[in-house]
């Protein structure tokens, strides 16, 4: 068990725009003639729980086990997607070899390619509240999304890769895989927009500030909007008080470092910025009824 979360970050690069990267699975069977012996493994330990600083795209297409993201666990099972955002504490238990790809990439790498695109931030699989982290695809999408990224791979292990042409192919995938997700229920483009920009950027910024920023205002003062109208917008579309999405983030942090580290609950108030741990006693009990010794105690047994 670990003090903190292992965070993993993107390779230094000379570009200044942070490259993508692109790996294969650490159990990929060497002797499949799908992927080149060229592109490397990955080198994350995979199978221990940690979280990235960027974004990453797992395209199975054989392969079983599970998929632990955030106390969810998805069956690896078939083809499919896997998006993971940002802070996501995650780890793979493989039951048998898997094939596919890993694609790894930062915010700025898609938005400098991509600039008059959708943002990350609006794709259902990444969209903050409604994450659906899993896409299922029939052998016809497998077959579409292979040549993607077998493009990509020719690309990406080029002597001299071309980064526009990359970034290019990431927001191909990333619209189709929208469209997919999408499929049958309405358009990628009407579900994208139905929810005011001020939520969406509200969304963000709590994503990336939750840590340091607790009150309503704060946000609101950076939306150069009054709270009053944040709150009750975020509430109209959210269906829940815009205090209560901040403090939810915060448990989530709360709960990670709770069953992924050995750190005490009062370092774990500190380490979100709650000065006062009895404080964080009481509002994790109110909000999952059990203290946070408790809650460490109850999800190591079942899960660890």
């Amino acid at each position: 068990m670990f003090d903190t979360i292992p965070v993993h970050s993107l390779p230094k690069s000379q570009s200044p725009v942070p490259a993508l990267r692109i790996y294969r699975f650490k159990n990929s069977d060497r002797a499949s003639n799908e992927i080149p012996d060229t592109l490397p493994i990955t080198p994350l330990p995979t199978d221990t729980p940690h979280r990235h600083t960027y974004y990453e795209i797992l395209f199975i297409e054989e392969g079983q086990g599970f998929h632990e993201i955030d106390f969810h666990s998805y069956a690896m099972q078939g083809t499919g997607m896997h998006f993971l955002t940002p802070g996501q504490v995650h780890l793979l238990t493989f039951a048998a070899p898997c094939q596919g790809f890993i694609v790894a990439f930062s915010e700025d790498f898609y938005t400098f390619y991509n600039p008059s695109a959708t943002s990350l931030s609006k794709f259902p699989f990444f969209q903050t509240g409604k994450r659906q982290p899993i896409l299922r695809l029939t052998e016809m999408e497998r077959h579409y999304f292979h040549n993607i990224l077998e493009n990509m791979v020719e690309d990406h292990l080029g002597n001299e890769p071309d980064q526009n042409m990359l970034g290019q192919y990431l927001g191909l995938l990333l619209q189709k895989c929208a469209i997919i997700s999408q499929k049958g229920i309405r358009s990628y483009e009407t579900s994208a927009s139905s929810v005011p920009e001020i939520v969406g950027r509200f969304q963000e910024l709590v994503e990336k500030n939750f840590r340091e920023m607790h009150e309503v205002q704060q946000y609101a003062t950076i939306l150069k909007v009054s709270p009053d109208y944040l709150s009750k917008t975020v509430k109209r579309f959210l269906g829940v008080q815009t205090q209560e999405y901040i403090l939810d983030k915060l448990l989530l942090e709360a709960k990670r470092l709770l069953v992924f580290t050995n750190l005490s609950s009062k370092e774990i108030a500190y380490h979100i910025h709650i000065e006062d741990p009895s404080y964080f006693g009481r509002i994790f009990k109110r909000k999952s009824g059990l203290t946070p010794n408790e809650y460490r105690d109850s999800v190591r047994k079942s899960t660890i």
